[in-house]
């Protein structure tokens, strides 16, 4: 599939949807140019037109990148990751790479973003009010779509935790491992999201002072999954301490039933070895009920034996 560019700007009102070569030449206002399954040709079609920095170009074209904002004399380039949980347990993340100036708006992704899907259907609403407004919606729309997933994986650790309560498994430990993982990926993206948009609320050229509050809101939310996420952390790392402590708990049980099955049977191999021995003057070995007896007594210790034990609690 070759690359997709769409132009949106608003006209007289008018939202206008069409190709990069339909935006008018000396249209005054803001212009998103939003590129799908980007390729050297295509940014470079779009740097005719809006001049882009080489270098953030290249990063268009390399997928994946860690999430970054890179400040440049005419405008700013941020890259910005979407997490999803993909198939089985595995994290995986959007990426949308963001070219903003002071009259434009470039987003590029490879696939279909659910939060920019959402801003298109209202497009016109944003682009009247500025560049730096529509990308507050991307970023709002993004970072809305993340509390649901850590809701989730919060959920799941409960689950795990009252499972590990009363009887750990080691597919649980498992499952408790893929969380961890999960949350250890949403804490790499989370950290430096935040401090992409604290930087973004101080780009007085490219954001209006106006934006500056809804900005700083974006930045809120992702403080508020940076702790929802450290907090499940603990949890996690709470629940692998119980399932450990569980485990030790049943081997040290184990272990004192196999010791006391043991000791009843020490004086019980004694005795048998003592008359194993069959030496020729042994008395007991011409008495007519001395197996017997043996047995009697044999079992007669290891029930004394074992009582005591029980009420000594140790069985």
């Amino acid at each position: 599939m070759g690359a997709t560019i769409t132009a949106r700007w608003v006209a007289d009102g008018v939202l206008h949807s069409d190709g990069l070569e339909s935006v008018p030449e000396r249209h005054n206002g803001p212009v998103w140019i939003d590129v799908r399954d980007p390729d050297e040709e295509s940014l470079l079609r779009v740097a005719k037109r809006f001049p882009l920095p080489p270098l953030a170009m290249e990063d268009c074209l390399h997928y994946p990148q860690r999430p970054k904002l890179d400040a440049y004399r005419d405008q700013t380039f941020l890259v910005w990751l979407i997490p999803q949980v993909a198939t089985g347990d595995r994290l995986d993340f959007h990426e949308i790479d963001v070219f903003l100036g002071a009259e434009h708006l470039v987003t590029v992704h490879k696939s279909d973003v659910p939060a920019l899907d959402r801003v298109f259907a209202h497009a016109g609403a944003h682009l009247e009010r500025g560049a730096e407004w529509t990308l507050h919606a991307i970023l709002d729309m993004a970072v809305d779509d993340v509390f649901p997933l850590v809701d989730a994986l919060s959920d799941e650790l409960e689950r795990i935790e009252s499972i590990m309560l009363t009887e750990a498994h080691p597919e649980q430990l498992h499952r408790l491992y893929s969380v961890k993982r999960a949350l250890v990926g949403l804490h790499r993206v989370v950290g430096p999201e935040r401090d992409i948009v604290r930087g973004l609320a101080r780009l007085e050229a490219f954001v209006e002072p106006a934006a500056y509050m809804y900005f700083q809101d974006v930045g809120d939310h992702l403080a508020r999954l940076a702790d929802a996420i450290d907090i499940n952390r603990d949890v996690a790392t709470g629940t692998m301490d119980i399932y450990l402590s569980a485990q030790n708990n049943r081997m040290n049980q184990i272990m004192k039933h196999l010791t006391v099955v043991a000791t009843i049977f020490m004086p019980l191999t004694l005795i048998s070895g003592i008359y194993g021995m069959n030496f020729r003057y042994m008395p007991e070995l011409a008495w007519r009920h001395g197996y017997l007896v043996v047995l009697l007594a044999m079992g007669a210790i290891a029930l004394g034996m074992f009582t005591y034990f029980r009420r000594k609690d140790w069985w």
